[in-house]
């Protein structure tokens, strides 16, 4: 696939959650499936192995293997951007080299999640995967879990890496990504990094969003950022936000990747259960969930 930078650059990008089949491993046909659907609800591109699919949670070679499993499923059709956040510049280089083999268009990559690190070396991460893998590279601020945040003057600093072209804010304050593009607006691409502060992100200049879906909200979705991208303000997206919002808000609380293997209750997704230490929905918020899904008519 010849992916053109402007392909590169803005537009939602769907995350496909790690299917597993009843003995806990990884579906593989659950996996195709999927990423067809979302495919087919129209995403721009499709993320695998970051942070909501479960990917701590899989080995070595599970890892590489939806990596393969993903490349031919897309069919270059979209974007196929591949995590590899790790603990180590070593591994993101190992599942960085797997992935620009298999075929994959771009990566995203977050910090290391256990230690505090320091913004000398953070730089330095950054720049040996794009400089040895030679792949657009995303960079994936997401604070709460990784216990490392990047300041917009910080990003500014990032953008100087030659293969870093777009930026994932996910700290869960919108004035930051107002910060991030007023400093960096012209030399990255800035992305929303949660599905409940869309319309306030892309209003402040962000470009993109990434986040989870199911096939069942996906191509609402889709329509919804395409009507922000337009126009925050018109009677259309905020009519679209306003419904989807009930579950946005849903999945902010009890986690996305729960919410969504949930709803294999109530249509014919095959995502099985989180991998423990994960755990399914609690009946009350099942209860719940269905009514949310319901109101949508998607149920």
């Amino acid at each position: 696939m010849d992916v053109t930078k402007d392909r590169l650059f803005g537009g939602v990008y769907s995350y496909a959650m790690t299917p597993f089949n009843k003995n806990g491993d990884v579906d593989h046909g659950a996996l195709t499936a999927y990423i067809e659907s979302l495919v087919d609800a129209g995403v721009d591109g499709v993320t695998i192995n970051a942070s909501t699919t479960e990917v701590h949670y899989l080995s070595d070679s599970e890892r590489k293997a939806v990596f393969e499993t993903a490349f031919k499923a897309v069919k270059g059709r979209v974007v196929l951007n591949a995590g590899v956040g790790t603990h180590s510049t070593r591994q993101s280089l190992y599942f960085a080299e797997h992935a620009k083999e298999v075929g994959a268009d771009r990566l995203i990559c977050e910090l290391p999640s256990f230690f505090k690190i320091n913004f000398e070396e953070a730089l330095k991460h950054y720049a040996t995967i794009g400089d040895t893998i030679g792949l657009p590279l995303r960079i994936y601020n997401i604070s709460a879990p990784t216990h490392n945040d990047f300041t917009p003057h910080q990003a500014l600093q990032l953008a100087n890496i030659d293969m870093v072209d777009s930026f994932k804010e996910a700290t869960a304050d919108p004035l930051r990504t107002r910060d991030v593009v007023n400093l960096v607006g012209d030399r990255l691409q800035i992305y929303c990094g949660f599905h409940y502060l869309l319309p306030e992100v892309i209003d402040f200049g962000a470009v993109g969003w990434e986040g989870g879906m199911h096939p069942a909200f996906a191509p609402l979705s889709v329509q919804l950022f395409r009507e922000l991208i337009k126009d925050t303000q018109s009677e259309k997206s905020k009519e679209l936000f306003n419904r989807l919002a009930p579950l946005y808000f849903f999945m902010k609380t009890y986690g996305v990747t729960q919410t969504v293997k949930a709803m294999d209750q109530w249509t014919d997704s095959n995502f099985g259960v989180p991998r423990p230490p994960q755990h399914a929905l609690p009946k009350v918020a099942m209860a719940n969930l269905h009514g949310i899904l319901g109101r949508l008519g998607i149920i």
